[in-house]
């Protein structure tokens, strides 16, 4: 009997010991407020890097410790974000396309960012950018070419001469 109760005892204990730790690894829950609605918040698969955008000011904000502090990206100006596209075949690229010919690129998460260029502005009916499944620096830009009041959609290789390593 005496044994019974003593292992008994040698199973609990463990049990006690994990369940009194796990109270103190509860969530925490950090809130930050912005003086507008964020908006598309877009994760980098298999990391916390998140991205999203602000509508109002028209620029694009980066947190690297999934969300808890936010940063804007400073390299972009702000004002010039009309969209953010994440690259679907790999996790690590995502551009910021502008409603000019001027965009900007990242290679690593968001961390840097480059600059590049394109022939048209974006489309504005349609995403920007389309993606080869295979070969993740083939991308087709979808753009506009405006005289006046009237656009005629555009679509274009964008290789290496233009993206080098995009």
């Amino acid at each position: 009997m005496k044994l019974h109760i003593a292992l008994r005892s040698l199973l609990l204990a463990p049990l006690l010991i994990n369940s009194s730790s796990a109270k103190k690894d509860a969530p925490g829950v950090k809130t930050t407020e912005f003086p507008f609605i964020p908006w598309g918040l877009k994760y980098f698969d298999d990391s916390d890097a998140i991205l999203f955008e602000d509508r109002t000011g028209r620029q694009v904000y980066r947190s690297e410790d999934a969300g808890e502090s936010w940063k804007p990206v400073d390299s972009v100006p702000q004002g010039k974000l009309l969209e953010i596209q994440m690259h679907p075949f790999d996790n690590k690229r995502a551009y910021i396309i502008t409603e000019e010919q001027t965009h900007w690129k990242t290679l690593d998460r968001g961390k840097t960012w480059q600059e590049f260029t394109t022939d048209y502005d974006a489309s504005l009916f349609r995403e920007a950018l389309d993606y080869h499944a295979g070969d993740p620096d083939r991308i087709i830009f979808n753009g506009m070419k405006c005289e006046g009041i009237f656009c005629q959609e555009i679509v274009s290789f964008i290789g290496h001469s233009q993206m080098s390593g995009c």
